[in-house]
């Protein structure tokens, strides 16, 4: 299968502020993946941990601020890819977000996103799966182990591993 434009898994880390990123580049014809890009982004967390992914006030002291990541990936990878994700909702918010901070027009993205979530839970209802929807037990029926703290760069390789066991 080809894809007509690369497509770029991101990732983000953090509920009501991002504080990290990661993003998996994958070759429009192998899914591949052909480049990577990981960063903590700087916001107050009001001295809370996150339960999730074990990310502290402390470890975004130096963080890149959102508008200097937004460039850094803009930089890093351009506009002409398709956006992917495992629940879009969430991470094209935020993905806008550090975008537009950068000074940046988020219509040079094109508006089609690839929300893997929902393909891979249709993939595996169709195959007789009547598990949770919940991405840690789909993750584990395509074969990955179970995470600890999450991180977004691993995040996005395991939707990409599932995309590739779906795709091709």
């Amino acid at each position: 299968m080809k894809f007509i434009k690369d497509i770029l898994i991101i990732d983000f880390e953090g509920l009501a502020e991002p504080v990290q990123i990661g993003a998996v580049l994958l070759d429009k014809e192998t899914l591949v993946e052909k480049d990577h890009f990981l960063t903590y982004i700087f916001a107050d967390l009001k001295n809370k941990i996150k339960i999730t992914s074990g990310i502290s006030q402390e470890i975004l002291e130096n963080a890149p601020s959102q508008t200097e990541v937004g460039r850094m990936i803009f930089e890093k990878f351009g506009a002409d890819i398709i956006i992917g994700s495992w629940v879009a909702n969430a991470d094209i918010k935020n993905f806008k977000k550090i975008i537009e901070a950068a000074g940046l027009d988020f219509e040079l993205y094109d508006y089609h996103i690839l929300d893997i979530w929902p393909v891979a839970y249709i993939h595996l209802l169709k195959q007789g799966y009547s598990g949770s929807m919940r991405s840690e037990e789909i993750f584990k029926e395509f074969g990955a182990k179970s995470r600890g703290l999450h991180n977004a760069l691993e995040d996005c390789r395991i939707a990409a591993d599932v995309l590739r066991k779906i795709v091709l």
